[in-house]
C-alpha cells in the first residue's frame, strides 16, 4: 500500500506520466503492428493446412492475451477499490456531521487521505493498466524478430 507521500508524488509527476504514457502507447501500437504482421503467415499457414500448424504460437497468441488483460483488470480492480474506499469514507462523515456530531482532525486527516489514495490510484491507472500490454508486446516483438 503506497504511502501519503508515494501518493502525493504520483500526484506531482502526473503530468509527466502522462506524457510517458502517450509515448508508450505509440511504441506499443508499432510493435502490436510488427507482431501481428509476424504471426500473420503462421494464421495462414494453420487455415490452409490445420493438422501442420504451429499450434505452440497459435494457443500463444490466445493465452498470452488473456493473461495480460486479466493482470490489467486486476490493476483497474485495484483503482475502484481506491475510489470505493474513500467514497464510503466521504459518505460516512457527512452522515456523522448531519447528525450534528463533530468530526475531529485525525478524521479529517483519514478523509484526506483516503480521497488522496483514490486520486493516486486513479491518476496512475492508465499507466498500471497499460503495463502488462505493453510488456506482452514488447516480449512478442522481442521474439518475433529473431
Amino acid at each position: 500500500m503506497p504511502s501519503v507521500t508515494d501518493n502525493a508524488m504520483t500526484l506531482w509527476t502526473w503530468p509527466l506520466a502522462a506524457a510517458q504514457w502517450n509515448k508508450d502507447v505509440i511504441d506499443m501500437m508499432f510493435g502490436a503492428q510488427r507482431v501481428v504482421a509476424a504471426r500473420l503467415p503462421t494464421i495462414a499457414a494453420a487455415m490452409q493446412n490445420p493438422l501442420a500448424a504451429d499450434h505452440v504460437e497459435l494457443s500463444r497468441m490466445v493465452t498470452e492475451k488473456v493473461g495480460a488483460f486479466t493482470t490489467s483488470g486486476k490493476s483497474i480492480g485495484v483503482a475502484g477499490d481506491a475510489v470505493q474506499r474513500a467514497g464510503s469514507a466521504n459518505a460516512k462523515a457527512i452522515e456523522r456531521m448531519a447528525q450534528g456530531k463533530l468530526l475531529w482532525p485525525s478524521d479529517w486527516m483519514r478523509l484526506a487521505e483516503s480521497n488522496l489514495a483514490a486520486a493516486a490510484a486513479v491518476a496512475s491507472l492508465p499507466t498500471a493498466a497499460l503495463a502488462p500490454l505493453q510488456a506482452g508486446v514488447k516480449a512478442n516483438d522481442t521474439r518475433l524478430r529473431r
